[in-house]
């Protein structure tokens, strides 16, 4: 039998659950994944065989502070048995060449440093990887006043096949955090987050406002000209 690779579609919500659960050890109730129109935008792929989904990756779009549309790849996974295949180099090709036809400027993935799988994978499929190493803060959304905020950061609302919140990105402050708390809290948002530099200060406030870090991580892009 051949491997083919297609769009999800919201019938594929069960089995990307069932897939999550096997091989990456997460929960995704299948319930509880993007609406319909969601998880059809285009960007979330599978794998089938024998017309059984095998393996999916999940990407979605995000804006940089110049308002440029990125593809961020997020979870990637193959069901145990249908390894050694090339279902994870095929799925993160089709990412890129579906990010390129949305017109994004680039696409990346966050990879986690001990995660050699995975930077072997990007490494072969034309990301590079960036000089700086990070860390991932992330926090429970949680309800703060309403008033006007000062700061200089860049809030990115996201949804993913896991959660939903927002992304803090650029120069940190109080103002700023508590602006992406209400702003998700308000939207029904779940997390808030955020990717700093090794041994940035920045890690100091994070902590004092309840993030924990999930550990280092290292940015994996392909520039895709576009824009």
């Amino acid at each position: 039998m051949t491997v083919q690779f297609r769009r999800a579609a919201p019938d594929d919500q069960t089995a990307i659950a069932d897939i999550a659960k096997q091989a990456l050890s997460m929960s995704l109730p299948a319930d509880s994944l993007r609406a319909g129109h969601d998880l059809s935008e285009g960007l979330t792929l599978v794998a089938t065989l024998g017309g059984a989904v095998v393996g999916f990756v999940d990407n979605f779009v995000t804006r940089d502070q110049a308002g440029g549309m990125r593809c961020e790849l997020d979870l990637l996974a193959v069901r145990p048995w249908a390894r050694g295949r090339g279902i994870g180099g095929n799925l993160v090709s089709k990412s890129v060449q579906a990010a390129r036809e949305a017109n994004a400027r680039e696409i990346r993935a966050l990879v986690r440093g001990e995660n050699r799988a995975m930077q072997r994978l990007c490494s072969s499929q034309g990301f590079r990887r960036g000089p700086t190493r990070f860390e991932l803060y992330v926090a429970d959304a949680k309800p703060v006043a309403r008033r006007r905020r000062q700061h200089e950061a860049h809030l990115i609302p996201v949804k993913t096949l896991a959660y939903s919140g927002i992304w803090l990105e650029g120069s940190l402050s109080q103002d700023a955090i508590d602006e992406a708390r209400w702003i998700a809290t308000a939207g029904g948002m779940s997390r808030i987050g955020a990717v700093i530099a090794v041994a940035e200060p920045a890690s100091n406030l994070l902590r004092k406002n309840g993030f924990v870090k999930l550990g280092d991580y290292d940015w994996w892009t392909i520039n895709l000209g576009n824009g």
